[in-house]
């Protein structure tokens, strides 16, 4: 997939796919990481249950069997919950309000007015992949592209257009007028739905500082749980998972991405080498590191691919800093290629992270994820919206799972029944101690 970046204020157009590589990968792309070093300080420790790991490993040298076996269980496994954010739009558009006049600073992401467009199939099956031309006022804004569902959200002010007036969506020669505010089906003559295993390409987008390092081998052993599971699915689609690491200017690297691959083994084994470690203050590079999970594993044709990302993070972007490629950006860039990103908070996420999670989430048709902690509350900020009647609470294995064979399931080609809770909704809306 070819990167569409955009300069902070310019206007994106959606590129062309780019080219294609084996579907063994490319591995980290530019070598492996420094796993420690830099001059960040502050939380720069690895944690030392990782530590330990990464001492291991130098120590064991060259020859070393390097088969990968499934991790075991780790105590305390991590438990989530989410919420949707376009089920619930007024609401959300209130906790937008409610950030604002407490003056939490955000990127300029306003879904005022959105349009959800759904694209039908002459099989009355949702069609996925299909790139809308979003215009108004005669002048084309933008380009967005259906999800697994067959929808696609339009934000006309994330585009420089107007909430307030019409705008003319086409997809496949069939034009509809949508007002601000409203939901629009676009039939087009082709079946939706897919026959056979379905492309799916996941990654997974890693804050990798020190901040994380009390819950990282605990992430590790869940998406290691995650991609197993994933690559087992009765459905048996054709699966390949990529990763992206991201710390902070003056640590040992600011991002890292190890390339798509269909090797499960080898993900799991470049997963299991990853060490927290660096960060200095408390936002991170955020904003570099999902431009770069964008732009450099070799994505898929978003026609016939359903693509997929999950932010597992616990601080906000640096958002007083100027970056080539702003998180509003990279959701310009997701947008038209039909990409959903999954944040999912980690224990020490603000109003500031969540807001920015949420931003990213809603505009791709994500949900919004948060580690729960049952009688300590959920990984949200002090003034969040969410309480614990808004959510179920899962492992994060099965949430994620979960999440995963619902947009197989769109396309008609899930699993089946998905996995349900086993533990009874928190009773509380506290935070973790310290929020």
């Amino acid at each position: 997939m070819a990167l569409l970046l955009v300069g902070c204020g310019s206007e994106p157009t959606a590129g062309p796919p780019g080219p294609t590589v084996p579907s063994a990968g490319r591995g980290w792309l530019g070598g492996e990481p420094e796993w420690q070093g830099g001059v960040a300080g502050g939380d720069g420790a690895a944690s030392g249950a990782a530590a330990d790991m990464a001492a291991t490993e130098a120590m064991a040298g060259p020859g070393v069997d390097d088969s990968v076996e499934p991790m075991p269980p780790v105590e305390g496994g991590l438990r989530a919950g989410s919420v949707d954010d376009n089920a619930e739009f007024d609401d959300y558009l209130g906790y937008l309000d409610r950030l604002r006049d407490l003056g939490i600073e955000l990127r300029d992401v306003d879904p005022t007015g959105r349009i959800v467009a759904t694209v039908v199939g002459s099989n009355d099956r949702p069609v996925a992949g299909v790139a809308i031309s979003v215009r108004q006022g005669g002048e084309e804004l933008a380009t967005v592209r259906t999800t697994a569902d067959g929808t696609a959200r339009v934000l006309p002010k994330l585009y420089g257009g107007s909430a307030d007036d019409a705008v003319e969506l086409v997809a496949e020669d069939v034009a509809v007028s949508a007002a601000p505010g409203t939901d629009v089906t676009i039939d087009v003559d082709r079946p939706g739905g897919v026959d056979g295993p379905a492309a799916v390409d996941v990654l997974f987008l890693l804050d990798a500082t020190g901040s994380m390092g009390d819950e990282i081998d605990r992430l590790k052993a869940s998406i290691d749980s995650v991609s197993a599971r994933i690559d087992a699915l009765e459905s048996q689609p054709d699966v390949r998972f990529a990763m992206t690491l991201y710390r902070d200017e003056g640590d040992a690297f600011v991002t890292a991405s190890y390339d798509f691959t269909s090797d499960v083994a080898a993900f799991r084994k470049a997963l299991a080498d990853v060490v927290a470690d660096g960060g200095g203050d408390y936002p991170e590079a955020m904003e570099e590191g999902l431009a770069e999970a964008l732009a450099e594993p070799a994505w898929r044709d978003p026609a016939s691919t359903v693509q997929l990302a999950f932010l597992v993070a616990d601080a906000p972007p640096q958002i007083g800093r100027n970056v080539p490629t702003t998180y509003a950006d990279s959701i310009r860039d997701a947008t038209a290629r039909g990409i959903k990103v999954f944040p999912v908070a980690s224990s020490e996420s603000d109003d500031q992270a969540e807001g920015a999670f949420r931003q990213v989430a809603q505009a791709t048709g994500a949900r919004f994820v948060f580690l729960s902690y049952g009688a300590g509350g959920a990984a949200t900020g002090g003034n969040t919206d969410i309480t614990s009647a808004d959510y179920e609470e899962l492992s994060l294995d099965d949430l994620v799972v979960r999440l995963v064979t619902e947009e197989l399931d769109h396309l008609g080609d899930g699993t089946g029944p998905t996995p349900t809770s086993t533990t009874p909704q928190s009773t509380t809306t506290t935070n973790p101690p310290g929020q």
